[in-house]
């Protein structure tokens, strides 16, 4: 047996996208509607990552995990600091490379938290009792390390959020458990007129 007869097998997970639409939207809402909250900005965009299949979409990311009896999500937020330093930067103030990590680091692991927190409430709202990791920062070449191995139960998904100044792909890996409460599962985003939010359902 060569070496290369020996290495791990990459399998193409499917997308979550054609798995359950709703748990997709679900996620892409809360990461567009997260992100606004902590960032303060309004002009957010959500589009679909033109490489979904590229496993490295930044030098860095962030990484935070929801798991339950039916399902397991692993949520990432890929960036580079030359596409990200401008939603920590305050003032004129230099800095040095090593801040600029570590105060956009320290962002998206509250992002994380909040989008993390969206979905187990969502989820709760569907008698999904789930646990939330904490967040990780990491280099976002370890995705080479992570990804050998998919799992025939995952899917995969993928998106960019961006706006003036920044971009940053999100991706999704989420392994379904038990699928039962699949069929019953919708979503719908709603703009409530008399508060000015919106409604998930």
């Amino acid at each position: 047996m060569t070496a290369k007869d020996s290495a791990p097998h990459i399998l193409v997970a499917p997308l979550l996208r054609n798995k359950s639409r709703g748990l997709y939207e679900l996620l892409q809402h809360l990461s567009k509607e997260r992100f606004g909250a902590i960032t303060q900005r309004s002009s957010i965009l959500v589009k679909d990552h033109p490489n979904p299949g590229d496993f490295v979409y930044g030098s860095h990311l962030t990484v935070i995990q929801i798991a339950s009896r039916e399902l397991r999500i692993t949520f990432k937020s890929h960036f580079t600091l030359s596409e990200t330093q401008a939603l920590t930067q305050k003032g004129s103030d230099a800095r040095t490379l090593a801040r600029v990590l570590e105060s956009t680091q320290d962002l998206f692991m509250e992002y994380s938290n909040l989008v993390a927190g969206g979905l187990k409430k969502e989820l709760h709202l569907r008698s999904i009792a789930a646990g939330i990791s904490l967040p990780l920062a990491t280099s976002g070449f370890d995705e080479l390390i992570a990804s050998d191995v998919v799992r025939p139960s995952t899917f995969l998904d993928y998106w960019i959020v961006c706006g003036k100044d920044f971009q940053f792909t999100c991706s999704v890996a989420v392994d379904f458990l038990d699928e039962t409460w699949l069929l019953a599962f919708s979503f719908e985003e709603k703009e409530d007129k008399a508060a000015g939010s919106l409604e998930i359902l």
